[in-house]
């Protein structure tokens, strides 16, 4: 099924309890997320309002993919607030792992580059775990390049794991 047909829209303000749901299973079965499947139930409770900052902030956009109508899957873009970084946004994506390598991560990306360059954005960059080759591979796919490396950036089930900062930089003028 790779390169399955979703659809891939823009988060609604009625998208607030499924997208939490989504964050937390997503924190449940993936151990690349940030938040612990706790902080995700917290952090859930006030999506609402969340949701409804995030489709008011004119430098975030959040699109959601959706396959046979359930939420499987988001990307979200954050451009720089300042003048000198305006140019520049951080990524961050998450896709359920029942729906991994049929190109719904591929899709979400595609098209958030769309709108990072009706922005004018030049540069976007995601932290990834260094062990999390499948995504790597993603990236650089995308044309995004290892920067650096973050030692012992995320402390996960008692132990330290690297980070790796990746970029893809668009021709500056």
């Amino acid at each position: 099924m790779k390169n399955m047909i979703i659809e891939i829209r823009d988060i609604e303000e009625n998208d607030s309890d499924e997208f939490a749901s989504l964050l937390i299973q997503l924190s449940r079965e993936s151990p690349y997320t940030l938040m612990t499947e706790q902080e995700s139930i917290v952090l859930g409770k006030t999506q609402y309002a969340r949701t409804q900052q995030l489709i008011l902030a004119p430098n975030h956009k959040i699109l959601l993919a959706i396959h046979d109508g359930l939420l499987v899957g988001f990307v979200g873009l954050s451009q720089g607030l300042f003048e000198r970084n305006q140019h520049s946004a951080a990524l961050m994506i998450g896709v359920l792992a029942s729906h991994w390598g049929q190109g719904v991560a591929s899709q979400l990306i595609q098209q958030v580059q769309s709108w990072a360059e009706e922005r004018g954005i030049k540069r976007i960059e995601i932290d990834v775990l260094a062990n999390n080759t499948r995504a790597i591979k993603l990236y650089q796919r995308f044309g995004f390049e290892k920067e650096g490396v973050k030692r012992a950036a995320l402390f996960i089930d008692n132990v330290y794991f690297d980070e790796i900062l990746m970029a893809q930089v668009k021709k500056v003028d």
